[in-house]
């Protein structure tokens, strides 16, 4: 296990643009939950199987720039880091802090929605079994999926709003560091490949 947390070494908009560009369905901070979503329930792919998984996602044809396979690559590679390392400090990939309010929370929304489906295709339920604590994280998870700042309520606006929007990315960190750690102890170390799929 490391020691200290890679730190990120993208941002974003680097995704966003990327997305744009391959004409994506979905958002990048979805892609992000769905990875870590099916590294939490013990799934582990090699380049060429997340890469497919990507393009399937994503609903395009293919990856044809290497550029795009290389980050996503090594996007695969430093989230599994950061939820391994000692220092628990695994971060969401969702915009910059000067973006507006009701677009980062879209983006936790979405980052909650892609944990829960990835998680789910890669939960076995014959052989594993949620806590009550863990259920009660993955309720919380699916409300916060739905939840949204309207731009026009004045309450929601300023310093009430923005602290939030951040303790809500803070407890959607821990729940999914927690959640990892549950389901990757060494006694679960025989690892799943990557599940197919599922449209």
């Amino acid at each position: 296990m490391t020691e200290t947390t890679p730190q990120l070494n993208y941002v974003f908009d680097d995704f966003a643009d990327m997305f744009v560009e391959l004409g994506a369905f979905g958002t990048p901070s979805e892609l992000h939950g769905l990875l870590t979503g099916q590294l939490a329930a013990g799934v582990r792919a090699d380049a060429e199987a997340w890469l497919a998984m990507v393009v399937a996602h994503l609903d395009v044809q293919e990856l044809e720039d290497d550029d795009d396979k290389a980050e996503l690559v090594t996007l695969y590679d430093l989230v599994l880091e950061q939820l391994t390392a000692a220092d628990f400090g695994f971060q969401l990939l969702l915009p910059e802090d000067d973006a507006e309010l009701t677009g980062r929370t879209e983006s936790l929304g979405a980052w909650c929605s892609g944990f829960l489906s990835g998680f789910g295709l890669g939960f076995d339920r014959s052989k594993q079994t949620l806590s009550s604590e863990i259920t009660d994280s993955m309720e919380d998870l699916a409300n916060i999926a739905q939840v949204s700042f309207d731009a026009d309520d004045e309450e929601l606006e300023g310093d009430s709003a923005e602290t939030s929007y951040i303790e809500l990315v803070e407890y959607v960190r821990l729940a999914a560091m927690m959640v990892f750690a549950e389901f990757n102890l060494p006694s679960h170390s025989a690892q799943k490949k990557v599940p197919q799929q599922v449209h």
